[in-house]
């Protein structure tokens, strides 16, 4: 038989539990639909600049020996549809707190320059950008993850879109 002091020790428990679901799941900012932004990725082929020789760098990844002309990446972004409460958009890296920040209007395009692609796999630049689209009070209103894994393959919203 259960005792008062049990079940309420348990009924807070269960409680306590379902509240902090409950927080997780309303904080969290949504992804943004894939039918209202698109990204196209642009390569280039651009000249790695030649390090200085008189200077040392501990622990030189080997994507920053090569040389030559090397395949370079900068993402081109569209806000297809924006909604009424989204007036600001946001870059953030994992490197950088913030790339940019500015006004939007549905139709913006912008570009994210994420650098050559050895050093975006080997994560010597940033290997992942969040784009925040905010309200007139700066609060996170839906958002759009780009990340690439180490095996270069390409991710937006967690959805593979190809393999660099």
């Amino acid at each position: 038989m259960i005792t008062l002091p049990q079940y309420l020790s348990t009924f807070t428990m269960i409680l306590s539990y379902f509240l902090c679901v409950l927080f997780f799941l309303q904080n969290q900012i949504p992804l943004k639909a894939k039918a209202e932004f698109e990204i196209k990725l642009d390569y280039a082929f651009k000249q790695r600049p030649s390090v200085d020789h008189n200077t040392y760098q501990y622990a030189e990844p080997k994507s920053q020996n090569a040389t030559g002309v090397l395949p370079y990446l900068i993402l081109n972004v569209k806000i297809l549809k924006a909604s009424i409460e989204e007036v600001k958009y946001k870059v953030s890296s994992n490197r950088d707190t913030n790339v940019m920040s500015k006004k939007l209007k549905e139709g913006v395009e912008f570009s994210i320059d994420m650098g050559f692609t050895d050093d975006v796999k080997d994560r010597v630049t940033a290997h992942e950008y969040t784009i925040y689209l905010l309200n007139d009070k700066r609060v996170e209103q839906s958002k759009i993850l780009v990340f690439v894994n180490e095996d270069g393959t390409f991710l937006i919203n967690r959805e593979v879109r190809g393999k660099l």
